[in-house]
């Protein structure tokens, strides 16, 4: 569940909000002018965040790597046929350039 409580509260009972976070897995947004301002959960649930996070970006990274293999071999064939280059000369250099 998640607790709302305002900044100067939160200051007032820190002690009793980490161990209602730590002991029973409580969250509590706190809020300034009632306005939500930050988080403080489990550590358990922030290192779950952070992995996700990680594995997200990891997953970006991946995708824009395999974009970029794309557009090259999309600019490679083009630049091929301006050469004129048969597929096979073609096959031939990608062979020798790994």
């Amino acid at each position: 569940m998640i607790k709302k409580i305002s900044a100067i509260k939160a200051r007032q009972n820190l002690g009793q909000i980490m161990n209602e976070v730590s002991l029973r897995g409580e969250d509590y947004i706190i809020e300034r002018a009632g306005k939500p301002l930050v988080a403080v959960i489990p550590i358990e649930k922030y290192k779950q965040i952070q992995e996700e996070k990680k594995e997200f970006f990891d997953w970006v990274d991946e995708v824009r790597a395999k974009n970029e293999f794309f557009s090259i071999q999309k600019y490679g064939a083009k630049k091929a046929k301006e050469m004129k280059l048969a597929e096979k000369d073609v096959e031939l250099l990608i062979f020798e350039g790994r």
